[in-house]
Order: C-alpha cells, then structure tokens, then sequence
C-alpha cells in the first residue's frame, strides 16, 4: 500500500506502539501468549518460573486481561533437567488454571485460560 512503511520498534517509536497495545487490551487485541522462562541455573527449582507466571497474569488483567496461550511440556513421570523446560512445565501452568487445548508434538501441549481485568483489583491471578 502506498504511503505505508514498517519502522523498528525503538525509543522513538515506542510511544506509537504502547498507545496501539493499550488501544487493543494488549500486543494482540486481547490474545497472550507466555512462550519462554528463562532461569539462572543458580536458581533453578526455586519457584522462580512459578513467580514470573503469576507476575505475567497479573501484568496481562493489568492491562487489560483477555485470552492467554502458553505450550508447556508435560513431564509426566520422567525426569527431565531444568535446562530444558524453558516453555515451563506442564504442572506450573494447570495449577494456574490453564486447560490443555491441544497437542503439539510427543509432550508438548498449548493450554489456555482466560484472565479477567477484575483479577487484578481483586487481588487474584492464580487458577481459581
């Protein structure tokens, strides 16, 4: 289309884009998708991916809440080193009320739930 250009998303563009996510009740018009945890290996196993979950759901009702994706890996009984958990478990994101949608694969699985803005004023993110 004429007149159209792509621009990076940078310190001067970054205002246009904050007002175009608050327009839309989030990057997607209401769809997240929490893709990747990363966890310093000193601090593995610690609860660390669990806090960054619940701080995602709380920053997500924040602004807005809406539909939220995520494609964690089911461990099942196996044991499976951290290092590789980085779309976290399985576990993690049932407890905060996310439902298996479909299977991606031999382990993986994407869940979704769905966050209301009153999570927030309410004081309550997690799965119930």
């Amino acid at each position: 289309m004429a007149g159209l250009r792509a621009k990076p998303l940078e310190a001067a563009t970054w205002p246009d884009f904050a007002l175009l996510v608050e327009r839309h009740k989030g990057v997607w018009g209401g769809c997240w998708r929490i893709t990747c945890f990363f966890v310093d290996r000193a601090h593995r196993r610690r609860g660390v991916a669990a806090a960054a979950l619940e701080g995602a759901l709380y920053e997500i009702a924040r602004l807005g809440g809406g539909s939220v994706e995520g494609c964690p890996e089911d461990t099942g009984d196996r044991s499976v080193s951290a290092s590789f958990l980085y779309s976290g478990t399985m576990t993690l994101f049932e407890s905060q009320g996310f439902e298996r949608i479909r299977r991606l694969g031999k382990r993986h699985w994407v869940v979704s739930r769905n966050v209301a803005r009153e999570a927030v004023r309410a004081g309550r993110t997690g799965g119930s």
